[in-house]
């Protein structure tokens, strides 16, 4: 069975000497501590256990030892901004702490789907939530934006309990916002590899509740469609319908 994470991290901010509030060049010898990881919450696809683990003292070496233990678990982890922010940000944190990379995982990023699939006035995640009817991103409204940063570095009790709230919510709305545009994401990893013969599931979510409708032609191949009865999600048969012969003699276009 295919095991997909759901994961959100939260980092304290680089702290350096400036002079200034906008467009500000930072040197190396301006920067006075570095970024780290403060917190992260995670779930299991499916599963109601929620994971949280929090850093309050800046060495987070334990919290990037439990993140990179789920990531060698995993088949597929999910999370919005995940190429550009989340993934490279703990990768960045376990070279630092030397550690060994995750074995190989595949990366669904609800950021970009949302950017690639859809014209929406906003991919940020509190948005999709709202407009997509789920779960609504938790605010921390006592210590709003920064403030609830500031704080937790100040070690306040009553921010740190805030964030926790804010990081676990942020994975049960991820969850759910990942589930409404899963069938619509057209570079979805096959969650359900087969073999020939075999029965045919949605590569989405594994489903044999499928609904042949039609056929899907590429320049050398004819393949049998079909929709998802439970995610709705379309796929197509892995192999063509056209014997060997036939497929080899089709011509394509000129490049």
């Amino acid at each position: 069975m295919t095991k997909i994470l759901i994961i959100d991290i939260e980092t304290a901010p680089n702290i350096g000497y400036v002079w200034g509030a906008w467009k500000q060049n930072i040197g190396l010898n301006q920067l006075k501590e570095n970024s780290y990881l403060m917190s992260f919450s995670a779930k299991w696809l499916g599963k109601e256990e929620v994971m949280y683990a929090e850093n309050r003292h800046g060495d987070d070496t334990e919290l990037v030892e439990l993140i990179m233990d789920l990531l060698d678990e995993a088949d597929m982890v999910v999370a919005h901004n995940a190429q550009k922010f989340d993934i490279p940000t703990i990768q960045g944190r376990a070279l630092v702490k030397g550690m060994s990379p995750a074995s190989p995982f595949k990366i669904i990023d609800t950021l970009i789907t949302a950017k690639r699939e859809f014209r929406l006035f906003s991919n940020k995640l509190q948005y999709l939530a709202d407009v997509l009817g789920c779960a609504p991103k938790e605010s921390h409204s006592k210590f709003p934006g920064f403030e609830l940063w500031l704080q937790c570095l100040k070690q306040n009790d009553e921010a740190w309990q805030e964030m926790k709230v804010y990081n676990i919510q942020d994975v049960l709305t991820l969850e759910e916002v990942y589930l409404k545009l899963r069938p619509w994401m057209k570079q979805h990893p096959n969650v359900a590899v087969k073999e020939e013969g075999e029965e045919t599931l949605c590569p989405k979510c594994a489903s044999p509740h499928i609904h042949f409708r039609g056929y899907y032609n590429t320049n050398v191949g004819k393949y049998r469609k079909f929709q998802c009865q439970d995610c709705k999600g379309w796929g197509r048969t892995r192999f063509t319908e056209l014997p060997k012969e036939k497929g080899r003699a089709l011509a394509t276009n000129a490049a």
